[in-house]
Order: C-alpha cells, then structure tokens, then sequence
C-alpha cells in the first residue's frame, strides 16, 4: 500500500495557531505519515514582503509537525490566485510522493462544489457571456466570476467571493486539469477568517501582522506557538524582520518615478492603463496606504494594486510573467526539512518529476535561469527592508535542517 503524504500550499506569514489545527486535523483525516509544505518566498500573495524571511518561516513549520518545505518562488507566491494555486500543486506533483493535498475553506459541505469546478474549467458559453457583462460592469475579476457563478448555480456566488475558498478551488481546479493522482482535502476554517482584522486565540495572519505593526510582539503571545514566537522575537531583535511600511513605500516610490510610463505598462499583469493611475499616485501620495487607495477602484481591488506595485518594485516584466504562467515551476527548492524529511528528499532522487536543488545553481534552460535571477533579485530586495540586511543571503544559505 502506498504511504500517505499530505501537501499543504502554504504562506505562515506567520505560522498561527490556525495552522497549527490545519496540519493536526488533515494528518488526523488522512493517517498521513509525513507532511510536505509549498511555502511563499519573501514576497507573498496578496502583494507583502513576508515579515520574516522563507527560512525563518519554514523553520516555523517545521516545528509544528512539518517534514519538508519546499520554496514556491516569488515569481509564483506573489501573483494573482489562479497562477499561485497553479504552481503550488504543481510543485508538490513534481515531488512523485505527495499523494493528498489539504486547505482550508470557510465551509466544506457546499452541495454543487463539482459542478462549480467543472464550469470554471470548462468555461461554456453562457458562463463567458456572464462573466464579460459583469466585468464591463467594472467589476473586478473575482467579483465578475462570483456574480456569473451566482447565476448559474444559486447559492454560489458567496462561495466564490471568500478568500481562503477561491484558493481551496483555485487547487481543486488544477488538480483536476492536470489529472493529478492527488486527494484533495479541504478542512473547514475555525476562528477567524483569513482576512479578518480581529484578535483572538484563533486569529488570522492579517490581524497578527497588523497587531505586530501596531503594539510589537507581545500582543500576539497568544494567537501563535511558543516556538513561532521565540522565532519571531529573535527575528525582530536581530532587525532581522521586513514590517516597515514606510520603508517600503520609499523604495516603491522610489522605481515608480524613475521608470518610464511604458517600462511600467510593460510590468506583469498591468494593463488597461492603470500605468497611468500608478504613475500619477506615486506623485502625490504620502503613505502606502494612500499611495494603494489611490489607484484602486472597484476593478482594480487593493491586494491586486499591490501585486502591481510589488512588481514594479521586482522589475517583474510582461515576458517572465507569460512564461509563468504557461511553464509554472521549473525546479524543487528545499527550504528545509527534519529527519522524515531527509528521507522524502532520498526517495524524490528517484521520484521527482523536477531538479532537485538546495541553493541557485545552473538549471539546464533558460526559463529556469530567468526564475533563480528573478528569486536572487527579489530576496535581496526583501533584505533591503529589514533593518540588518545579509546580502547573498540566496546564495550562501542552507536548507533548515531540524
């Protein structure tokens, strides 16, 4: 009988007490021997720089009943749902061992859940005229797709408008395109949801960085594990940690006026001419958050102006972003791993669908090449964040080993 391994697709921008019930509830679920995490590089998905570095956080994880963490790059975890899902299942595919995945969602028990799936792959007619009227509506992407599923299967559209369930069909979807031999499972939420602002012992990720920003550590003693926070506070005394909106601000601002009008058209994912709304916002703003309230609108939602200004900051250019998105992930990166795990990356010798790397070295094509640049470029920016950068940080790192 095949040995079970359960795949978690994973930011722990920081790793909570949430997650800590996510991983115990799926192995409990799954009898699963061992755990292989996808974990966000140092820019996350909703457009953030992690607070604390990917090592830091897959240390985390690994303390808390993870084996083996992997790196989803940043070219992938930060990026709009459809192609961070993508890429997160397709790297823990590629390990040949993985054999369930688990997420959460807000409710596991929606009736038409397949049906949902199957037209969001299949896209027929009338879905597409839906879907286009309600963006010529001025509706964002998500809301579009919400309002059109609404209308073709009642009771739906709220199912597609909560964040942690747009990612939980987000991999469902690719799963079930590439035919992967892969259990989903999804596990419903407890507590707070993803972005939440509340503090409880339950709380959201969002609520924990923004009482970081706010009050500093000590008001999250208890919404995380013991081990999170002494890795967190080590962080933080070190400067060791990117949380100063101020900072990052400067530097966005900073690539916005000395890029040119079409250089910035030709960043991923920008078009329609928001360019032009970027542009004149990076003038007159005197914070990030107006600096992001200015150029959104109701098409343009803050997480995605966000990626937008992340991006700019990367130099993430329109031509790595189509090739994202039609080759995915072109290599395994071990962030880190404990003894199961030393035992996963011995059987992923024979298994894995991918190279097999620790640090950035020579990929055999050019598109993996484009990715580690990208990655060396993007760590260290996220370094230049933190009060006490470590340059080459990319280069000279090791795997986590617990």
């Amino acid at each position: 009988m095949k040995e079970k391994v359960l795949g978690i697709v994973a930011e722990y921008n920081p790793f909570h007490n949430g997650h800590l019930y996510h991983i115990g509830k799926a192995l409990e679920i799954t009898g699963a021997s061992d755990v292989v995490v996808s974990l966000s590089s140092n820019f996350v998905q909703r457009g953030e720089p992690s607070m604390v570095d990917k090592w830091e956080r897959a240390k985390m994880a690994l303390l808390q009943g993870a084996n083996l963490i992997l790196e989803l790059p940043s070219a992938f975890s930060c990026h709009n749902a459809g192609v961070f899902c993508s890429a997160g299942v397709d790297l823990l595919a590629s390990t040949g061992l993985v054999t369930h995945i688990s997420f959460g969602m807000e409710e596991t028990s929606f009736h038409s859940l397949k049906s949902v799936i199957d037209i969001l792959i299949e896209e027929p007619p009338s879905f597409k005229k839906k879907l286009r009227q309600y963006l010529n509506c001025g509706n964002s992407f998500v809301e579009a797709r919400s309002l059109a599923m609404e209308d073709m299967i009642p009771g739906s559209g709220e199912l597609l408008s909560q964040s942690n369930n747009i990612l939980a069909i987000g991999y469902m979807m690719r799963i079930a395109q590439k035919g992967y031999a892969l259990t989903p499972l999804p596990v419903k939420r407890i507590g707070r949801r993803y972005l939440d602002e509340a503090l409880s012992d339950l709380a959201s990720a969002t609520a924990i960085r923004k009482a970081v920003k706010s009050k500093g550590l000590d008001g999250i003693i208890a919404q995380v594990p013991e081990s999170t926070f002494s890795i967190l506070k080590s962080a933080f005394e070190r400067g060791r940690c990117a949380v100063e909106d101020d900072l990052l601000f400067r530097m966005i601002v900073s690539s916005c006026l000395r890029s040119s009008k079409d250089e910035i058209s030709h960043t991923a994912e920008i078009r329609e001419g928001i360019e032009n709304r970027i542009i004149e916002a990076a003038k007159r703003s005197s914070n990030l958050e107006e600096l992001v309230e200015k150029v959104a609108t109701k098409r343009y939602p803050k997480a995605r102006v966000q990626r937008h200004l992340i991006h700019i900051l990367l130099s993430y250019d329109h031509w790595t972003n189509v090739a994202v998105q039609r080759l995915s992930v072109p290599y395994i990166r071990v962030l880190g791993f404990d003894d199961r795990g030393r035992h996963l990356l011995k059987k992923m010798k024979d298994r894995a669908k991918l190279p097999v790397i620790d640090k950035p070295r020579h990929i055999p094509s050019a598109y993996g090449e484009t990715i580690t640049n990208f990655e060396y470029r993007a760590t260290e920016i996220w370094e230049m964040l933190c009060t006490f950068p470590q340059r080459r940080r990319e280069i000279v790192q090791k795997p986590v080993i617990i």
